[in-house]
């Protein structure tokens, strides 16, 4: 087991002083660019490794770099500490208390960025050659066989209507008309599923649910590849690093890959970065870790309003924004104008300049805003609407 307790970062990358503190379960790191949010994600990566990352350098404020990083490894505590120089040569790592040598099979690095993944040939077509070879032509393992189990899971946890039916070698005769000296290369792995319209490949899919199938597959076959035997994903107890969780995601394919893979890896530490306030919106308490820049350009971890047991879920996207990630303004600085327009019309009771800014702002807001219902009663305290021609 493997649990990241705390991390201190001070000058490396654009983080001159940060101190941060995780909890065992999920842990979402959200702020604007230049927060630091990789380079969190890449420290950790970097504890655990024995080359430092090319990606971690040391900041403007010095000439040297360093962070700590306190964690348990089966219920022991260790702290190390990891110093940069400008000078490679002078770069090292010391470890105050602990174990030495921690096996890298405890930790997952993984990234949602579509060209990392079609780099790591986690597409589709890579998975379903997987899926076959993994699964329907080697011996099963327990551990296997329990994750196979997980695998046809995920399929309807994405979406109830959709079952898992049968992957498959298949010829394809087109392949076969151009290539009949070449018998090999006319086979292709099918993944078909069963919906209320009967049963159909996985490519008639929408792209939104094969995104999220390619995420949840793609972490089973890291987890399982740790080990020749093959790790037991549900056991997992190690840390999951997910660098942007929520790009090129639908809001809805958001909160239901939280919940997913909640349920997928109930026994690990998973820390994530987002942009996105419906990642926030799917959080329990204590689950976030706000990061802010204050007026003298540092970062530092933002103070949150207090949440109840329900996390976040009850905000609205709204509220998120502002009060957890720390937008000054959701309003267009167009809107901003015409309330203005509005109120300084209102102050000087000039009802007809009053109702031609109403009309303009009842012309952008949505039409069940209830802004305009209170900008309605305003107007009618000096009888602007009584005689507009325009309603």
């Amino acid at each position: 087991m493997l649990k990241i307790e705390n991390l201190y970062i001070q000058n490396i990358n654009s983080l001159d002083r940060v101190d941060i503190k995780f909890n065992k379960g999920f842990n979402i790191i959200c702020g604007q660019n230049g927060t630091g949010k990789t380079t969190i994600l890449n420290c950790i990566l970097a504890s655990f490794r024995r080359k430092k990352l090319g990606i971690l350098n040391v900041n403007t404020m010095g000439n040297h770099g360093f962070w700590e990083i306190d964690y348990y490894n089966n219920d022991r505590l260790n702290s190390r500490v990891h110093y940069i120089h400008n000078d490679d040569d002078l770069n090292y790592s010391q470890h105050i208390k602990g174990d030495k040598l921690i096996s890298s099979n405890y930790i997952i690095s993984f990234s949602v960025n579509n060209r990392h993944m079609n780099a790591q040939n986690f597409g589709v077509n890579s998975l379903k050659q997987w899926l076959y070879k993994n699964y329907y032509r080697s011996d099963l393992t327990d551990s296997k066989e329990n994750n196979f189990s997980l695998v046809k899971e995920c399929f309807s946890m994405i979406d109830p209507n959709i079952v898992f039916h049968k992957i498959e070698e298949v010829i394809d005769e087109r392949k076969l008309m151009k290539n009949q000296y070449r018998v090999d290369v006319s086979h292709s792995i099918e993944l078909f599923v069963r919906n209320h319209r009967g049963i159909i490949k996985i490519d008639q899919m929408s792209s939104g649910y094969q995104s999220v199938l390619v995420i949840l597959l793609s972490l089973v076959r890291k987890i399982e590849s740790l080990d020749r035997f093959g790790v037991s994903v549900y056991n997992f107890e190690g840390i999951l690093l997910i660098d942007e969780i929520d790009l090129y995601l639908h809001p809805e394919w958001q909160k239901k890959l939280i919940e997913i893979i909640r349920w997928l890896l109930p026994n690990a530490q998973i820390i994530t970065t987002t942009h996105s306030p419906h990642v926030i919106q799917s959080a329990k308490p204590g689950e976030i870790i706000p990061l802010g820049i204050d007026k003298y350009g540092e970062v530092y971890i933002r103070d949150l309003p207090d949440s109840s047991e329900f996390g976040y879920q009850g905000w609205t996207i709204e509220e998120i924004l502002m009060d957890v990630m720390g937008l000054k303004e959701t309003r267009s600085d167009e809107y901003k104008k015409a309330i203005k327009e509005f109120d300084k019309a209102m102050d000087n009771e000039d009802s007809n300049r009053t109702v031609k800014s109403y009309r303009r702002l009842e012309n952008m807001l949505h039409p069940n805003n209830p802004s305009l219902k209170i900008l309605r009663l305003q107007i009618a305290s000096i009888g602007g609407l009584e005689n507009d021609t325009d309603k």
